[in-house]
C-alpha cells in the first residue's frame, strides 16, 4: 500500500474521520488501512449496534457499512442513523458480497448509495472513496 496514485496525492492530508462498520475483522481491518492511507482517522465497529454508538458520540465524514450483518443490518443502521445526527445519511457508502440477495427495499437504498463489493480490492476502495468525494465534499469545521 507504499504506492501513490495520482488522484490520491491530491487529497488534503486531513480528510476529518471515517467509521468502518462490518462483522468481519479481516475485512475492517483492510478498510481501515485504507482509509488511514488516504488520509482519514478511522474508527471501527464490529456491528451496526457498535457502530450507532460510534455515531452518538463523534461526527464522522464517511462511513462504510457491510449490508448484511448479524443483528442490524447495514440498511437498518443506514435508516436509524438519521435520527441520532442530522446529514449522516449523506455519508453512507456500502460494501457487500450479496446484492442480488436484498429485498426490494434493502436493494432500493442500496443502489442509491455507492457500493463497494466484496471481496473489495485495495484499487476498487480507494476508487469508490475518491468518486464519493468528489460527490459529498468534506466539510472541515
Amino acid at each position: 500500500m507504499a504506492r501513490e496514485t495520482p488522484a490520491l496525492t491530491q487529497l488534503p492530508n486531513n480528510l476529518g474521520k471515517a467509521l468502518v462498520v462490518d462483522d468481519e475483522p479481516v475485512v475492517r481491518m483492510l478498510y481501515a488501512e485504507v482509509l488511514e492511507a488516504m488520509g482519514f482517522k478511522v474508527d471501527t465497529a464490529a456491528d451496526a449496534s457498535q457502530g450507532m454508538e460510534r455515531i452518538r458520540s463523534s461526527p464522522y465524514n464517511l462511513i462504510i457499512s457491510d449490508i448484511r450483518m448479524p443483528g442490524m443490518t447495514g440498511i437498518e443502521f443506514f435508516l436509524k442513523s438519521g435520527s441520532i445526527r442530522s446529514g449522516i445519511q449523506n455519508r453512507f457508502v456500502f460494501t457487500t458480497g450479496l446484492l442480488d440477495s436484498l429485498n426490494a427495499h434493502e436493494y432500493m437504498i442500496a443502489t442509491e448509495k455507492p457500493c463497494i463489493m466484496k471481496p473489495a480490492k485495495v484499487e476498487n476502495i480507494e476508487q469508490t472513496v475518491l468518486q464519493f468525494l468528489r460527490d459529498n465534499p468534506v466539510e472541515h469545521s
